[in-house]
């Protein structure tokens, strides 16, 4: 099972933009600040989203725990030794 670049990309921007509004409501409750609530909720989704892509790479490279279905091909083998 493989995953694209574009895809671990998007799927790390989907959850950051999660992420952000959460971290921008919460810097903005806490220092009632617009500017201040956009500049660091911004600064920490650029950051965050590059760190969870680097993730997302290093993860699809380790074999643990993953198992591929391969009773495809088995099926399909003795289909065709009929």
């Amino acid at each position: 099972m493989a995953s694209t670049l574009f895809r671990s990309f998007v799927k790390g921007c989907s959850w950051e933009l999660i992420s952000f509004i959460i971290t921008f409501i919460v810097v903005y409750a806490i220092y009632g600040n617009l500017q201040s609530a956009l500049g660091l909720s911004l600064a920490l989704t650029i950051l965050k989203t590059f760190l969870f892509f680097l993730h997302e790479r290093i993860w699809k490279k380790i074999s643990w725990g993953k198992y591929y279905d391969t009773s495809f091909y088995k099926n399909a083998r003795k289909k065709g030794k009929k």
